[in-house]
Formats: structure tokens, C-alpha cells, sequence
């Protein structure tokens, strides 16, 4: 297998040397000794243990309540997979919490009490794997809802409910149409996968040229390279492995090592695990679903297609094991432990009116006979942010690339394709579209595989933005299902040592500090159940394997409240993990276990009282048991909330309902939001409105590192004067012993809806080396109206913190009008009541005298 993958890898070399351009390189020895990849020879083989038995009378009856009460709960219009967003989206002064539906709708329930907001839902005709977003595509000063949806566009929604003619369409990869034939199924070797080989990048890298040819519109002068190419290797392969000398071994090994190691788009079919497309296949499995929820549908869809991946939520192997893993990560439990999870009717929140056309369709293929393009679809949350530094904002968008299966069933549907195997076609990508303009800025093709291999490329979680090397420019942080752990700078480039290697990767890269050295440290985890922490170099610090598949990313802060800092981690076994920061060693009283999985972030948050002293965070999830859990950080004492439902998606927490308490959100896959009321005061810091805070920043804020604006400034009130101030403090409390992240850059921008003078918006930067309260001094508007002020702060290493409140202009003033208007007819309207004749009373009489 070795031999024949170096003699593969040095004729797709050879074949490659005129159309790549190649840098020289040091060859590297390899070892006479088998190396295999530690992440990958390791199986999640806690999850085949099993759930310990349910005691409810135990669970329910905690020694530590939290005394959560129920404010308010509200049903949607089908399941709700992806996390909401709590926001103020129409600048009233009250919140609202903005659901994705996973089917065809998008709605705004009001947080005071969960009343669907007028106007609200909107429909699209596609499903939604992605949480929403804010932000002002049309420059009008107020910032509409941006949502990506699974089929490849992201639509943006006004705060009326309408969805508006400006889109992001993501274009579909070019991939030349006989790319696989000659091609090993495998054509790396992964007789030596270690993530520090530097033959695994070199061996990228050649694979990247085959992309690059694949993307080459002219593509002529390719299509010989690429015929020769596979000519060469189907000689090949009919070779006997003896026949090659060592001297042979060694000019292939030459040839391999002079290939330029930072080309992007790198295409490397990475040997794939047990389950490694599950979560596509839950999220197909739920549009699958009938509304009814019946049982018997749900069995249908999880034996039917996959919407084009179906095929290959399973890997077929010999070992029982993984076929035990995988079976335990299938969407749908026994038919007991799911009578009445799924049984509501979508049908009581539908207006057939809004449905029109409920198929989405394809925009017709292009006709090329050597190519062909695959469609673009997004299962993940894009990221907003300006990552070259040229005041322009970006949104970057980790995309796969796959034809749907259940689309292109439809014979008709097929014929577009002009008889091609879609199973030949799967890929990931990162595309970056410049939101001034509204055009593809660029695009980096990461993976290229099959469906039919032990292979696919798929991009589950969003793309995590920062500045790893201090240029001001921000690098793009991804995983992928490849298992490959890329870094790319803002041109798209795959930076140095880079992609590492790990098994499938389903949940977003961790970028924070976690040994509290004042840099930046890159966690990553997998569905092997290995956590690993990098340098922002691409060296490890440290790993451990903790046996549980994880299918989400960590979670960050001091949870015991010892002064370092914790990573937390949720796993499919009901285990919830915390590590120490530093050294990756379990924290104890942790793992806590619940009675089923857990499928989303744990959210911390500190849960402590008015006047009473925090000793730790709270960690806050929901599990498969049905139970909402809110664990103690420091002593693993829990109180639970009887939800009776399951859920994918992040609790949140914010003060929704405008009283001065923290609330929690949860979201169910019956279509439930449920708000929760806690007695702990809110704070700002304390908030989490969305699943990445704004740009995938997943660390606890509160006695950290953020900023917010004073209680006194963010009250909402109407502005009159000429201008008004914003006072705001930045917080950077938890460094030691590195010191502060300084210098922070705070951007206050002012959003005032309409156009008064051709402005929109008023934006103030500002430069602070040191934490403590800043004031901002505004303009006011001149025009009666309502305005958004959002404080946004970069610190050094580019982590992304941001604040906002709403207030009014000049809307007193009317209001005084109203009252000079009402007071006097109230007046007069009290005299004629005083003044008028009483029951019973004599007439008054009129005499004159007549001399």
C-alpha cells in the first residue's frame, strides 16, 4: 500500500510539474517503522456503554435549585435545529428572540411574552442549518436579518418581516468531470498520518493541483495533462509493487518534497469514521419528517436518501465496534422514547397564502463537456467581519459542495446533469463575498472526494475569524469532516504547517487563551473524542482523548472559579467534560453525566444572587433526556427542569422580557421556545444572544475580557440636544500573569434608520492601551426618530467583543405637542361637567322690573 501510493502521488507529480507552480523543499526521511495517527487509532468507545438508568425522583429533587421559573413558552412552525438570535431588531427598547425554523419559515417572537411579532413569519423556500444574523445590506441605517439557507443563498429580511430582492447566491464549484477515474481511492498514505508528517501537506499540495486544473475555465491545454495523468495511472497500478527500486522510491520522494506547501485549496481525501456525516444526515432527516411526526415517516426518511449524502452517513467496516458507534449516533430512539417528541401540527401556524412554491429549484447547470458544477450548500452559520483590514466587511461562508440526492431523483431534475454519477462529487470551500459590493471576493476549494468512499468533504461549523499573527489582517479557522484543521489568511492562502490532521471535526475551532499566557491558543476536538490545543503556529501544547464522540465545539471560562481558565466540552454519551486550560488534565467533581446526549455548546454563566459572592459558573444544557441541567462549576451539584423534548441548539441568555433579571431561551425540536427567569441580576457581560457572541467568540465575558455600556448611558431615553455621550468600560480582568490585551480598538457606530443629511450612520474609532471607562460623545440626530448604538472592540489578538442599546430622538418634543393639544379640551370638558345643572335642583329664574 505504501509503495503503490508513492508511485501514485509521483506520476500525478510528474503530470502536475507544468501547470503548479512549485517551490523547493528539504526531503524528509521518513522512518523504516509503521506510523499511524494517534487521533485517528483512537475509537469514542464510551458512547457504546450506554445511558445509566433514569432516576427521576433523584434528578428532579436537587439540594441545589437554582429557582427557575417559566416566563413564558411559544410553538413555531416546525423544528428548530440551529440556535436563535436575541436581538433588538426594530430599536424599540425590547428585545425580540429571531427562530429559524429548520422548514421554510423565519419568525420574531417578542420577548416580554413570546407573542409573534406583526408581520412575522416569513417564508423562504428552502431548510435552515444556520443561526441568523444582523446586519445593514442596504446601507438605509437599519440592520435587516441575514439568514443562510441549504440551498446555497443567503437571504436578508427586513425588521417588517419582508424578505428583500438582495441576496448572497453562492456559485457552485467547477470540478473537472473525470477527475477520480486512475485516481486511488485512497491516494494518500495513511501508513503514516502523524500531524507533524510533512508528506501529509507536500501530499495536500499535490492533490491541490488537480483543484486548480478541476477550476481552470480554459481548462484546454489541462484536459492532456489530466488524460495523461490518468493513462499514467491506470499503468500503474497493473504494476507489481516489487518492481520498484529504491532509487525509484527516492526521486518520487524528491519530486513529492518540491512542491510548494502553502498553495490554497488543498484537496486531501483524508480516511474518513464511523458517523462521520450524522449530522447532515439528522438535519436532511428532519426535512424529511412528516408533520404529523409520525413514527413511521421518521423510519422512512432514516432509510431513504440522504438529500445526497444519505448514502454515506455509514461507513461500512468490519469492526463491530464502529457499527455500534454509528448505529448510536442515529437521529431517532426506540419508538417508546419518541411518542410524542415529533407530534404537533405545523399546520396551526401556517398561512397557505405565504407558502407559493414550497420546492426550491436549481439554477439550470451549465453545458460543458469537460466539467461539471456541483452545487453549493451551507449547513453552517456564516461570520461577518472586515478580515483585510480595508473598512469594507466581508461575510465568510464554509460551504459543501454535493448534488442532493433527493433533488436529482427526479428523472427530470437529472437530465440536467447529463447523465453524470453525482456520488463522484462531493467538496468544501470557503467563500468570501465583499458585502459593500455583494460579489464573490474569493474562494478557497479546501476537500474534493467521493460519497461512495471512506471520504467526504463537508463543512459542518462556522468558520472561526482571527488575528494569529498580529498583522491586523484576520486568518480563517476551519474544520472540516475530512478531519483536516485548516488555517487561511485573509487572501484565501493555507498558512504554513497547516492543514493538521485530526478525525472528523464537526464543531467550530476555539480560538482564546486557555493557558492564560496573554496569547491566543487554537482548541480543536473531534468525533473520536480527542481534544488537542495548538499553538497559533500549528504546534501542540496538548491533547487528551476523553472516549466520547463530540459534536460540538467547547466552551471557555474559569468554571470552578479557582482563577484559571477551563474548557468544556459535550459529548454524545451525556458526558460533559471541563479541562484544565493549561495542561488538558480533567477538572474534578467532572465529567457530570446526563441521562442522554448532548448535542449543542454548554453555556456558562454565573448564576450567583444579589449580594451573594460568585464561586464559579454555572453550566447551563439541555441533554436527550428531556431535562434542561444547570450543573454548579464547582461543586457539580445540579438542578434540573423537566422540558419533556430534545434539542440541537444553544440555551441562550439575556434579560428578554425587560425586567432586570437574566433570562435563558431554550429551543426545542417540537418548535417550542421556552424563557426561562433566573434570580441572578443581569449584566451585559453576562449576556449570550447568539452562539459565537457576534464573531465565534466562545469564552465567558464577565470578569474576563469584553465591553459593555454603563447602566446609565444604555437606558432608553430620548435624546434633544445637539449631541449626547456614551460611556463605556472595558473590562480585562483575567491575565496573569501576562497583563491586558491592549491596545483595544472600539468602534461606536450609531445606526439611525431613513436618510437626514445622506447620512445613515455615524461611525467613531477609537484606540485605548489600557481597561477602565471611556466616554464617546455623539451627535444627535436632527430629525424625529429612533437609532441603534453599537460599541464593537478588537483587541490585540483580534478577538471580537460588542455591545448595543437602542434610544429615540426628539420624540418628546411630539409627545409635548400631544399634551398642549389634550390638556385644554380636558379642561373645558371639566368645566361644562362642573357647571352643568344637578337632578333636583331649582330652575334659575329671570324677572325684569317695569316701572
Amino acid at each position: 500500500m505504501r509503495v503503490a501510493a508513492l508511485i501514485v502521488l509521483s506520476l500525478v507529480l510528474f503530470a502536475s510539474w507544468g501547470v503548479v507552480d512549485c517551490a523547493g523543499a528539504e526531503p524528509k526521511a521518513e522512518d523504516d517503522g509503521k506510523k499511524t495517527n494517534k487521533f485517528r487509532a483512537r475509537e469514542a468507545s464510551d458512547d457504546m456503554r450506554g445511558y445509566p438508568h433514569l432516576d427521576e425522583d433523584s434528578l428532579l429533587n436537587s439540594k441545589c435549585p437554582k429557582h427557575v421559573e417559566l416566563r413564558w413558552q411559544t410553538e413555531v412552525s416546525s423544528s428548530i435545529y440551529a440556535t436563535p438570535l436575541i436581538a433588538d431588531i426594530n430599536s424599540d427598547g425590547k428585545l425580540e428572540v429571531v427562530v429559524p425554523s429548520f422548514v421554510h419559515y423565519l419568525e420574531v417572537l417578542e420577548g416580554s411574552d413570546g407573542d409573534k411579532l406583526p408581520g412575522w413569519p416569513a417564508f423562504h423556500q428552502s431548510t435552515v442549518h444556520s443561526s441568523p444574523l444582523l446586519y445593514d445590506i442596504d446601507k438605509d441605517g437599519t440592520r435587516e436579518i441575514a439568514l443562510a439557507t441549504y440551498n446555497g443563498v443567503i437571504n436578508f429580511f427586513r425588521v417588517s418581516g419582508y424578505m428583500m430582492a438582495d441576496k448572497l447566491e453562492v456559485p457552485r464549484r467547477k470540478v473537472r468531470k473525470n477527475w477520480y477515474v486512475g485516481l486511488h481511492p485512497d491516494p494518500v498514505d495513511r501508513s503514516h498520518p502523524d500531524v507533524h508528517d510533512e508528506s501529509l501537506v507536500q501530499e495536500s499540495s499535490i492533490t491541490d493541483s488537480i483543484s486548480r486544473m478541476d477550476g481552470n475555465k480554459s481548462g484546454s491545454s489541462n484536459s492532456s495533462t489530466i488524460a495523461s495523468v490518468d493513462s499514467k495511472m491506470n499503468a500503474t497500478n497493473k504494476e507489481d509493487e516489487t518492481k520498484h527500486n529504491s532509487a525509484e522510491e527516492e526521486q518520487n520522494k524528491g519530486l513529492s518534497d518540491s512542491v510548494n506547501t502553502t498553495t490554497s485549496g488543498n484537496n486531501v481525501p483524508i480516511e474518513n469514521l464511523t458517523g462521520e456525516n450524522t449530522t447532515h444526515t439528522q438535519r436532511r432527516l428532519l426535512q424529511e419528517t412528516d408533520r404529523s411526526g409520525s413514527q413511521e415517516g421518521n423510519s422512512d426518511s432514516n432509510a431513504g436518501g440522504d438529500g445526497g449524502m444519505m448514502q454515506g452517513a455509514t461507513v461500512k467496516n468490519d469492526e463491530a465496534l464502529e457499527e455500534d458507534a454509528d448505529s448510536s449516533f442515529d437521529l431517532f430512539r426506540d419508538a417508546e422514547d419518541l411518542e410524542d417528541e415529533y407530534h404537533y401540527d405545523y399546520d396551526d401556524y401556517v398561512d397557505e397564502s405565504m407558502w407559493g412554491d414550497e420546492d426550491w429549484t436549481e439554477q439550470e447547470h451549465a453545458k460543458m463537456e469537460d466539467y461539471v458544477d456541483v452545487d453549493a450548500h451551507i449547513l453552517c452559520t456564516p461570520v461577518i467581519a472586515d478580515i483585510d483590514n480595508d473598512g469594507v466587511q466581508e461575510m465568510i461562508v464554509g460551504v459543501s459542495y454535493f448534488f442532493d440526492r433527493e433533488y436529482y431523483d427526479n428523472q427530470e431534475h437529472r437530465k440536467e446533469l447529463g447523465g453524470i454519477d453525482i456520488e463522484k462529487y462531493v467538496a468544501s470551500g470557503i467563500v468570501v463575498f465583499n458585502l459593500d459590493t455583494k460579489q464573490v471576493k474569493w474562494t478557497a476549494d479546501l476537500d474534493l472526494s467521493i460519497d461512495s468512499g471512506n471520504f467526504r468533504a463537508y463543512i459542518y461549523s462556522s468558520p472561526t475569524v482571527v488575528d494569529l499573527d498580529g498583522d491586523g489582517n484576520m486568518d480563517i479557522l476551519v474544520g472540516t469532516s475530512f478531519g483536516l484543521f485548516y488555517v487561511l489568511d485573509h487572501r484565501g492562502r493555507v498558512r504554513n504547517k497547516f492543514p493538521l490532521e485530526m478525525a472528523e471535526i464537526q464543531g467550530p475551532v476555539v480560538a482564546a487563551d486557555v493557558n492564560d499566557d496573554g496569547k491566543i491558543e487554537l482548541v480543536t476536538a473531534d468525533t473520536h473524542g480527542n481534544v488537542a490545543a495548538w499553538t497559533a503556529q500549528g504546534d501542540e501544547i496538548w491533547e487528551v482523548h476523553l472516549k466520547s464522540l463530540i459534536p460540538q465545539g467547547p466552551t471557555v471560562g474559569d468554571v470552578n472559579g479557582d482563577g484559571h481558565t477551563e474548557i468544556v466540552v459535550p459529548t454524545i454519551s451525556g458526558n460533559i467534560y471541563v479541562l484544565s486550560g493549561k495542561d488538558g488534565s480533567l477538572v474534578q467533581p467532572f465529567p457530570y453525566r446526563t441521562y442522554g446526549r448532548i448535542m449543542s455548546p454548554v453555556l456558562l454563566l454565573d448564576l450567583s444572587k444579589r449580594e451573594e459572592k460568585s464561586k464559579g459558573l454555572t453550566l447551563v444544557t439541555t441533554s436527550f433526556d428531556g431535562y434542561l441541567y444547570l450543573i454548579d462549576g464547582s461543586t457539580a451539584c445540579t438542578d434540573v427542569v423537566d422540558i419533556g423534548e430534545t434539542s440541537y441548539s444553544m440555551v441562550l441568555a439575556d434579560n428578554v422580557d425587560g425586567g432586570d433579571d437574566l433570562d435563558l431561551i431554550v429551543t426545542t425540536m417540537n418548535g417550542n421556545v421556552f424563557c426561562f427567569s433566573t434570580p441572578s441580576p443581569h449584566h451585559p457581560l453576562k449576556e449570550w444572544r447568539s452562539p459565537y457572541q457576534g464573531r465565534n467568540n466562545v469564552a465567558y465575558r464577565h470578569n474576563r475580557e469584553g465591553i459593555y455600556v454603563t447602566h446609565g448611558s444604555r437606558m432608553f431615553r430620548d435624546e434633544e440636544g445637539k449631541q449626547f455621550w456614551v460611556e463605556i468600560e472595558i473590562v480585562d480582568k483575567y491575565r496573569v500573569p501576562s497583563g491586558s490585551q491592549g491596545p483595544y480598538n472600539v468602534t461606536t457606530t450609531l445606526l439611525v434608520p431613513g436618510n437626514y443629511q445622506g447620512e445613515r450612520r455615524i461611525v467613531v474609532n477609537r484606540v485605548y492601551d489600557q481597561p477602565g471607562r471611556q466616554r464617546i460623545k455623539l451627535p444627535t440626530v436632527p430629525v424625529r426618530t429612533t437609532g441603534t448604538v453599537l460599541v464593537e472592540m478588537v483587541d490585540k489578538n483580534g478577538l471580537y467583543f460588542s455591545d448595543e442599546f437602542s434610544l429615540t430622538f426628539h420624540m418628546h418634543y411630539y409627545k409635548l405637542l400631544k399634551w398642549l393639544v389634550v390638556l385644554p379640551m380636558a379642561g373645558m370638558f371639566a368645566v361644562l361637567v362642573l357647571l352643568r345643572p344637578h337632578e333636583g335642583a331649582p330652575l334659575p329664574s329671570f324677572s325684569r322690573n317695569i316701572d
